[in-house]
């Protein structure tokens, strides 16, 4: 009995373990202001508040990314979906650079 509890604690602990290593690492986008104050944002915009966040852009008609589909998501997994891209994306840079 004492080697299943064993071999299960260990099985969650490896699981735990794992689910950490998978979660969202950097999943901002990278700004850059340069010396004429111009925000340059590389990646998926995704920042709160700001005119040129993802959601604004897909949501707002006669915008050349606009899509009905889109209004009737929810906003927060739009905003997830594009932190997984960008984070993805850091990642693969990471690795090949």
């Amino acid at each position: 009995m004492i080697k299943i509890a064993l071999l299960l604690f260990l099985f969650l602990v490896y699981v735990y373990a794992s689910v950490q290593q998978e979660g969202l690492r950097n999943y901002n986008p990278i700004t850059v202001v340069d010396a004429s104050n111009n925000k340059t944002v590389y990646g998926v915009n995704v920042i709160k508040n700001d005119p040129e966040n993802i959601v604004t852009l897909l949501t707002t008609p006669g915008n050349p990314l606009y899509d009905e589909k889109y209004t009737n998501m929810v906003v927060s997994d739009i905003l997830l979906d594009m932190q997984y891209f960008n984070n993805a994306s850091y990642l693969m840079f990471q690795i090949t650079g």
